[in-house]
């Protein structure tokens, strides 16, 4: 220390200088690496924890989706029929015919899921297929492991297997069958839907390529995807109270003594446990170089500032007077643009040169200051259109989900009607769905005008007035002066097939359909449109309309709540806002009613 004290002035400015510089270098870069690797793993973990749960969403919809259309299957009368007569006496039933009328069905339930590979239908008395996967003969249900579950509990229903080579079809895919039991004249027939591994694969991998890879097992931690030892043992380190009452978790894990980052969920109705990797290696990789360029810019920024230091130190040498009549200028006035310049090593010429730098820090920092302001303005206004385009795409993406259903039936329709009665009324529902479909499209614009949207519903109607012949009759109860007003497209439509599909189609005998709007003000005084469209069909029994009512309110909808009606009602909360949207009441046996609100829009522009 005494040794320090005898150097000279400008040596111990140099040293501090020097030494404040690199501490100061060190602990900013240092503070800044670890606040980017903490940030870059926050939200690796609250992204990844969104898309894992996704892939959950996704395959519980999808899996719904094939149980509910076995569960159609049991409906269709052209099976259930034959089926049940068979079953009761196989001599009364064409074997031909049966096997015809039943390969049908399968191959129609099977070509509409990418996700089915293939499907059978297993008896006491016999087998059925489509005939499309080649059939393994020494195959017998009743002896398999497949009804095993079933025989152990007479009142299980369902029953998800682990994946597998198939057991009743000869192929080399490996499947993970799901087998149903349904009652017909008191005799169990089971739907055996093998699901391709393949697809589900190929779904994780195409969609989330993000990850480095996937794997899922069932309950009882069995393979259902990719389910290697060291895999097992990753998803052995999650338990139920990890979850809680969070959607999905992501954590640390140790493969091999390599870390990754695993994201864990579990999906309701089958068990399935998902879990997607991602190597923290690669994920901080970016992090290490930018922890080697930090260290190297303040090795060469510490090289030039001691440089800096020593020409600055030597050139102190401004008289005290000088100096005094500049720093009241500068403090006084706040003149930051002026300098002091003395030749002289001095004391007063150090004090000159630590005067020039303040100021040339201070003049820095206003400058970077005003930068940083410009910048924030950008970045602001850059989050609001990002924003904007966002929910853009939200109404895209939720008016592009139309269910193909009603495609595929007019076309039957307009086949049935062309053999059994020629070709006239075929001609009026092919001229009806080219319309539909005119209007449905409208050169991609989003907003139509009212008398377009109600044309569109006259065609579907003019369609399944002919399907159903007098079955339905409808009505339209519109002003003229409303129909130039413009609201988003096929908003009518989902409600018009509900009421005949869900109403009219199960009531006994004919049914009427009305269509009412009509100009009303809200609470607030604004201007609104009400759509109503109305039934006398089957009703809503009251336990599933409050069901379906709640869905509408929160957002959120069950696997049998509607999903027509709850893609109308989000859309139109993302267009006009959440003060609008679909309401529902009906009365069981007797009505149904769902009314729109929506505000009076003149121009196709205005929102």
């Amino acid at each position: 220390m005494s040794i320090l004290r005898n150097f000279r002035f400008r040596t111990k400015i140099i040293l501090v200088c020097v030494v404040i510089l690199l501490l100061n270098s060190a602990i900013t870069g240092s503070l800044f690496y670890n606040y980017a690797f903490k940030d870059t793993l926050k939200n690796y973990y609250s992204s990844s924890e969104d898309m894992v749960y996704q892939i959950r969403v996704q395959l519980t919809d999808e899996m719904g989706s094939i149980t509910k259309r076995v569960h159609a299957i049991f409906n269709n009368l052209s099976f259930y029929t034959p089926m049940s007569q068979y079953l009761t006496d196989e001599s009364s039933v064409n074997p031909a015919i049966l096997m015809g009328n039943v390969s049908d069905v399968i191959s129609e339930f099977r070509q509409g899921d990418q996700y089915v590979h293939s499907v059978s239908i297993e008896t006491e008395s016999g087998s059925f297929d489509d005939f499309t996967v080649i059939r393994n003969h020494d195959f017998r249900f009743m002896d398999s492991p497949l009804y095993q579950a079933f025989a152990e509990d007479k009142d299980k229903t369902i029953q998800w297997f682990p994946a597998m080579k198939s057991p009743s079809f000869r192929s080399n895919e490996t499947v993970i069958p799901v087998v149903y039991r349904f009652q017909v004249n008191r005799k169990d027939v089971f739907v055996v839907v093998n699901i391709s591994q393949r697809r589900i694969r190929s779904f994780l991998e195409e969609t989330y390529s993000s990850y480095d890879s996937f794997f899922i097992a069932d309950q009882n931690n069995e393979n259902i995807l990719n389910c290697s030892e060291e895999n097992m043992q990753i998803l052995e380190s999650f338990s139920k109270e990890d979850l809680e009452n969070r959607n999905s978790i992501c954590k640390e894990v140790k493969v091999n003594g390599e870390t990754f980052l695993a994201t864990y969920t579990v999906m309701s109705g089958t068990g399935w446990k998902i879990c997607a990797l991602k190597s923290a290696g690669s994920l901080i990789g970016n992090l290490e170089q930018m922890r080697y360029f930090i260290e190297l810019t303040v090795c060469l920024c510490a090289i030039a500032s001691i440089a800096v230091i020593c020409l600055v130190a030597h050139g102190i040498t401004a008289p005290l007077g000088r100096l005094s009549a500049i720093m009241n200028q500068v403090t006084q006035k706040e003149d930051f643009g002026q300098q002091f310049d003395y030749p002289y090593q001095d004391e007063v010429g150090r004090l000159s040169v630590s005067f020039n730098f303040m100021i040339q820090k201070i003049n820095h920092l206003i400058q970077e200051l005003n930068a940083h302001i410009e910048a924030l303005k950008e970045e602001k206004e850059h989050v609001r259109l990002v924003q904007a385009q966002k929910r853009q795409a939200e109404l895209k993406a939720l008016q592009a989900q139309i269910n193909p259903h009603f495609l595929y039936n007019t076309l039957n329709a307009i086949t049935w009607q062309a053999a059994d009665q020629g070709a006239k009324e075929a001609s009026i529902m092919s001229n009806a769905l080219g319309k539909f479909f005119r209007i449905s499209l409208s050169k991609g614009k989003e907003v139509i005008t009212l008398g377009e949207e109600l044309e569109h519903i006259s065609n579907y109607l003019k369609i399944q007035g002919i399907r159903y012949k007098d079955k339905i009759h409808y009505e339209f109860d519109v002003p003229e002066d409303v129909k130039e007003l413009y609201i988003i497209k096929l908003v009518l439509q989902p409600l018009v097939e509900n009421a005949i599909y869900h109403g009219i189609k199960i009531k006994k005998g004919a049914g009427y359909i009305g269509i009412h709007v009509e100009r009303q003000a809200n609470e607030a005084g604004i201007q609104t449109l009400r759509l109503c469209v109305e039934d006398d069909g089957e009703g809503i029994e009251p336990e599933r309309l409050s069901v379906i009512c709640k869905g509408l309110s929160s957002g959120h909808i069950s696997e049998n709540s509607g999903y027509g009606i709850y893609n109308v009602n989000e859309r139109i909360k993302l267009y006009y806002g959440n003060a609008y949207g679909l309401e529902l009441e009906s009365e069981y046996k007797k009505w149904t009613r769902a009314t729109l609100v929506i505000p009076i829009q003149t121009t196709e522009e205005e929102r």
